[in-house]
């Protein structure tokens, strides 16, 4: 099976089940894939619990006391604890708390002095009557709803951008694999219409993987192995399961691909017999 692609690997470090069985399979077995999720579940990790918001200290009095300075209202009633400096006009009556300054409670919405409609008031529904406290509301909880949506987004963009960066670097960094071999696996007498190929690839540092396709499915009960064989047919190697219609195999350390030029595929039953069933389902010749 090939390896699983990054963006599946990354949602599944977000906590998505989004593995069917083969994959499942495949990252249990796969060293790489794992180290993929590893990478990035580091970099999720790192915003986990990040909900700043619910963190932040309730403004102070003087807090509230500078916005309502800086906005120019007039303040009565205990909304506020300390009313901005400067004392009130003696003729000009209690105003409502928050109303706008030139506006007196007994002005109607059409005229120039009206009140300002309180916070989730729509202008036409009618004004406050003359004295009534005007309703704040705390900004806190109206921050928390915008930010956190916002900031999962932005944690989310940031996971896959900065996962992409290193998996693009390490990538850019691991030199690319060569086809020393290669086969074409022609379907035996009793497997007509079945066909694959294999390829030997090898890296710079000396590790070689035999790569297999094989289109022929295998019946219910039935698992296909992998062989290498000697020519005369004298003697062969287990290379593993074949899972799918593509798997990737390491050759044995020390194996002479000279003495053991043939990929093989068996199908092979249940038996708890190791050995080759002596049903081959293609064999071809590597050309080494």
């Amino acid at each position: 099976m090939q390896h699983i692609d990054d963006e599946t690997l990354a949602l599944l470090a977000l906590g998505e089940d989004v593995l069917d069985d083969d994959a499942r399979a495949h990252l249990s077995a796969c060293a790489r894939c794992t180290e993929t999720v590893a990478g990035f579940t580091r970099v999720a990790s790192t915003f986990d619990g990040a909900d700043a918001p619910d963190a932040l200290d309730a403004p102070s009095p003087a807090v509230w006391s500078r916005v309502h300075a800086e906005l120019g209202l007039t303040a009565v009633g205990a909304d506020l604890d300390a009313p901005p400096p400067g004392p009130a006009p003696a003729s000009a009556p209690a105003a409502p708390a928050f109303a706008a300054p030139g506006r007196t409670p007994g002005d109607g919405p059409d005229r120039p002095g009206g009140p300002v409609p309180g916070r989730g008031e729509s202008r036409g529904q009618g004004t406050a009557d003359a004295g009534t406290t005007g309703v704040v509301v705390p900004f806190e909880p109206r921050r928390r709803r915008r930010w956190v949506p916002a900031t999962a987004a932005a944690c989310a963009a940031l996971l896959v951008g900065v996962a992409g960066g290193v998996l693009w670097e390490r990538r850019e960094a691991e030199p690319p694999e060569t086809t020393v071999a290669s086969a074409t696996l022609d379907a035996l007498p009793d497997w007509q219409g079945a066909s694959g190929d294999a390829r030997v690839e090898e890296r710079p540092d000396g590790r070689r993987q035999v790569v297999v396709t094989l289109d022929a499915p295998a019946p219910d009960g039935t698992y296909r192995e992998v062989w290498l064989l000697a020519e005369d047919l004298s003697g062969l190697v287990s290379l593993g399961v074949l899972d799918g219609t593509e798997g990737r195999f390491d050759v044995p350390d020390g194996l002479d691909l000279a003495q053991f030029p043939v990929v093989d595929v068996s199908e092979e039953h249940f038996d708890g017999d190791p050995s080759h069933s002596g049903d081959s389902v293609v064999r071809g010749p590597l050309d080494v």
